[in-house]
């Protein structure tokens, strides 16, 4: 996660607090201020994921948005 969020510089802020991801055992949540800066954060997790020889599953990834 650390190799993905290396270049990625737009948060979310909560409470004043900048929040990039939420993660709990292996389930990751991205935030993003919009669908563009989404889209980048996933397929920079997902370039970081394939060095180490793992992927993001298709089946269990949603998408929200307010």
């Amino acid at each position: 996660m650390t190799d993905a969020l290396e270049d990625h510089r737009r948060t979310v802020s909560i409470c004043g607090r900048p929040i990039t991801n939420l993660r709990f055992a292996d389930d990751i949540d991205g935030l993003a201020g919009n669908e563009c800066e989404l889209a980048s954060l996933v397929e920079q997790l997902d370039n970081a994921s394939s060095n180490f020889g793992m992927e993001i599953s298709a089946e269990k990834t949603k998408c929200w948005h307010r």
